[in-house]
């Protein structure tokens, strides 16, 4: 898998993934100009949709209906070491406590965001040629 941004000007920044793209930017206080999502916010869109994802695969596995489902992520920023120190996640749907609760608990196998997340991925960088695109 495999992503790509590109700078666009200030802050603002398109990225893209397979034949898609968005729009990035910062929020006005962080000298932005608020055209798009910041990347705190896509990355906490990325664990929320990942894990609802993830709930929805073990339903089907399960066969059970989901009639509707709404993951919702906060994250408590440390605006110091720049770093979430706490993300909390909220699952809500009509299904019973107890159905929610063991989809819940299983779909944490399968969240590829949050098991990220959580076993602390390792992350190398380096620099490529532009007119080589080499690097990955």
């Amino acid at each position: 898998m495999e992503v790509e941004a590109l700078w666009k000007r200030n802050y603002q920044v398109e990225v893209r993934a397979r034949q898609f793209s968005v729009n990035v930017d910062e929020a006005p206080e962080f000298h932005g100009e608020d055209t798009g999502m910041m990347p705190t916010e896509l990355f906490l869109c990325s664990l929320a949709s990942c894990f609802c994802l993830a709930i929805v695969y073990v339903a089907r596995k399960k066969r059970i209906e989901i009639k509707d489902l709404t993951v919702k992520v906060k994250g408590e920023k440390d605006l110091e070491n720049f770093l979430f120190s706490k993300i909390l996640v909220c699952v809500f749907s009509s299904l019973p406590l107890g159905v929610m609760e063991d989809l819940l608990g299983l779909a944490k196998r399968y969240c590829f965001v949050s098991n990220t997340i959580i076993n602390s991925c390792p992350i190398e960088y380096s620099i490529g040629n532009k007119g080589e695109g080499n690097c990955l």
